[in-house]
């Protein structure tokens, strides 16, 4: 992305109803904000990545298959244990045209161990509904019944060997509401380094490890691509913008939203308050800027509209008048030089895409007062791409304005 602060100076209304949501102009400062900058053109390169484990509980016969049994001889049966599933979700940010995308790797990657937990915690709490009246209806007693036997179902399910299937999607946002949800892109691992759980004296421990993940979708949409920017550069007091996909801002995770707006990004802004240093030395930015459950993976930008961090983790929670609350305002991201050693490794093509390009040329003109070449700009992206929403909305905004 060409350098912002060479954007001339504009009169825009005082406020434009966009995203339904009224955004303020500054009239009297005669110029459009930082944030309001990084949120029209790097929107469009943020996307929305889920993954979703399928599993299945192995015994040593290689049958999903458990048996049951009881102090009566004649009590004995074989249960197919159910397919299990577990998920997350986070962001990410394309950064070449033909689909390669930057995340965490825990957005898009558990261990074996993690999820052979997960599933036998699945499988025990499956038992724990269904056995109990089995047995009763075979004339057995009640079982599982104490606390002893659940643990023991759970130490069983642990033996047991793990077949899993991963699907990883990826959506692209909108920057107003949909009435259906976009189309999900499969997309594959190309390169991963997940943290790991490293041991030190006694009960420490910690993570360690860069946590990034380079995905890969397929497509033949000429992609927006968010322009990469050197952390070398970053001092701590810089603007710092994070656009992302929070989980508190959607409706599967907060009631009182509609579910018609649950891919609308999120943008929050802060600085850069501190450079940090991780157990195995290396750096980490500290950033006032709100992030949470979901951020994970999502650019951080600097006033230049460059991604200069990944939003990675938060400082978590405190227990405060004996209850467990978040922590906001002390949040990190993983430099950019970081990730571009990857992709370097990848030979990945980070080269501008004509999408971002043209998004950059139509609001050169929207905010230097050309609405009509503004909105030529934004309808020659959706000939690229008829699904691109942010063109939708945006040659709207310019036919308005």
């Amino acid at each position: 992305m060409a350098s912002l602060r060479n954007h001339l100076p504009l009169k825009l209304f005082c406020s434009i109803f966009f995203a339904g949501l009224a955004i303020a102009a500054s009239c009297a400062a005669d110029e459009v904000t930082v944030e309001n900058r990084v949120s029209y053109l790097g929107r469009p390169a943020v996307v929305m990545i889920t993954s979703e484990y399928y599993g299945n509980l192995m015994n040593d016969d290689g049958e999903s298959t458990v048996y049951l049994s009881s102090d009566d001889p004649e009590f004995e049966l074989e249960l197919d244990i159910p397919q299990f599933s577990t998920g997350s979700f986070g962001s990410g940010f394309v950064v070449s045209r033909d689909g390669y995308i930057v995340t965490n790797a825990h957005v898009v990657h558990e261990t074996e161990e993690e999820l052979k937990a997960e599933f036998a915690l699945q499988a025990l709490e499956w038992a724990a509904e269904e056995w109990p009246a089995i047995y009763v209806a075979h004339g057995a007693e009640p079982y599982p019944a104490t606390e002893e036997d659940l643990l023991e179902i759970y130490d069983l399910f642990l033996t047991y060997d793990l077949e899993t299937m991963q699907e990883i999607l990826v959506r692209f946002g909108s920057p107003a509401s949909l009435d259906r949800s976009p189309a999900g892109y499969p997309a594959e691992i190309r390169k991963i380094s997940p943290q790991e759980i490293w041991v030190g004296s006694g009960e420490y421990k910690y993570r360690s490890g860069k946590d990034l993940a380079i995905i890969k979708i397929e497509t033949s949409d000429e992609l927006p691509t968010a322009t990469l920017g050197d952390s070398r550069s970053v001092e701590v007091g810089d603007r710092v913008v994070v656009i992302g996909y929070p989980g508190v801002t959607t409706s599967w995770q907060n009631s009182e939203l509609s579910w018609e707006t649950d891919y609308v990004p999120s943008v929050t802004s802060g600085i850069i308050s501190a450079k940090k240093r991780l157990p195995d030395k290396s750096e980490v930015f500290q950033t006032d800027a709100a992030i949470y459950h979901g951020n994970s993976g999502g650019p951080a930008f600097n006033a230049d509209g460059e991604v200069i961090g990944i939003a990675t983790f938060g400082s978590g929670t405190t227990l405060v008048s004996g209850e467990w609350l978040d922590v906001q305002g002390y949040n990190f991201l993983i430099p950019i030089n970081v990730a571009k050693s990857f992709i370097s490794e990848l030979n990945i093509d980070t080269a501008q895409s004509e999408t971002a390009q043209a998004f950059e040329r139509g609001f050169d003109h929207y905010w230097n007062g050309s609405p009509s070449e503004a909105r030529r700009e934004f309808d020659a992206i959706l000939a690229l791409d008829p699904t691109n929403q942010y063109a939708v909305e945006y040659s709207s905004m310019a036919q308005r304005g």
